[in-house]
């Protein structure tokens, strides 16, 4: 796709940018550009106009005229910006127009015949002065005219200058928010990144008990909890051996329920169970081994009183794993 005029055509890639034509990320490496550097910003300003004004002069043609008229006067702003330079071409042709039909109207003058005196000829004395004042207001309308372009040219400038600071504010807002984004979102992977190594460091020292029927001591679920406790299985086992850590002896009977975490289903419930003196007290817990498989487990304890009522007590959680 190319575009007429020498003017525009050494600038393809500024002309495709302002046609919105470029990939995304060379798009927004021009927008950083027309912000941080100068040159960049006067070369694309030049541009622009020159797109314009070619616009304007009836030069585009093809592709780049569709796109012109879809994407570029899509915006108020560039719509105004064109009609701007229509406004100054036609100015312009208004004062071309005058300045010809002035000249014209003084080479009639000029060629037109002296009246000659009978007699001997005298040159008439009223046709140099009219010429001279012929001259002077041709070239004082052109003066005029030519004041009048650099004037609207001038605030023309100005306006196009008013119009890119405003869009330069706009673009350093959004510039400064995709930076804000791109360090919370770096803080958010760097804090994911520590937990999981936390994690893995927290599987890789979790004590691998022996495997049953040893009796796995379980301590009551806290907030800072340490590795889970975990415990391998071999085939044909019996039942597997738990005891569960009580801070303080409160009921005189306990039971116990498996929970699969995932499901909160419960997979296996004791009888009554009662707590055994030992510093610190324990409830023994035995789970057929037929139960467990592979994967994470809790018990809730809960504590009957001496009329029936029943309270949970705490939470222990443990790991099977296949030997």
């Amino acid at each position: 796709m190319s575009v007429p005029g020498e003017s525009i055509r050494g600038d393809q890639q500024l002309v495709r940018y302002l046609l919105g034509l470029l990939p995304e990320e060379e798009a927004e490496l021009l927008d950083e550009q027309s912000i941080v550097v100068d040159e960049f910003a006067a070369r694309l300003q030049c541009v622009e106009n020159d797109l314009v004004d070619a616009y304007v002069s009836g030069t585009l043609e093809g592709d780049i005229l569709e796109r012109f008229e879809s994407f570029y006067l899509a915006s108020p702003r560039r719509r105004e910006k064109v009609k701007f330079a229509e406004r100054l071409l036609a100015a312009a042709d208004r004062a071309s127009a005058q300045a010809a039909g002035n000249a014209a109207s003084q080479a009639a003058r000029s060629a037109a015949p002296v009246p000659q005196r009978s007699g001997r000829a005298e040159p008439d004395a009223r046709v140099a002065p009219r010429w001279r004042m012929t001259s002077s207001l041709a070239a004082a309308a052109m003066l005029l005219v030519a004041c009048g372009f650099l004037l609207l040219q001038d605030v023309r400038l100005r306006r196009g200058l008013s119009d890119a600071q405003r869009e330069g504010a706009v673009l350093g807002g959004r510039a400064q928010d995709l930076a804000r984004q791109l360090e919370e979102q770096r803080a958010a992977n760097s804090a994911t990144r520590t937990e999981l190594d936390r994690i893995r460091a927290a599987q890789t020292a979790a004590p691998i008990l022996p495997t049953a029927p040893a009796v796995l001591v379980l301590l009551p679920q806290t907030r800072d909890a340490g590795p889970v406790p975990a415990i391998a299985l071999e085939s044909g086992s019996g039942n597997v051996a738990f005891d569960l850590t009580l801070e303080s002896v409160d009921f005189p009977r306990y039971e116990v329920a498996l929970k699969d975490p995932a499901t909160s289903r419960a997979l296996w419930r004791s009888g009554v169970l009662t707590p055994r003196s030992t510093h610190p007290a324990t409830i023994a817990v035995a789970v057929p081994a037929s139960v467990l498989k592979p994967q994470h487990y809790s018990f809730d304890l809960s504590g009957r009183n001496a009329g029936g009522a029943v309270d949970i007590v705490g939470s222990y959680v443990f790991q099977v794993r296949s030997r």
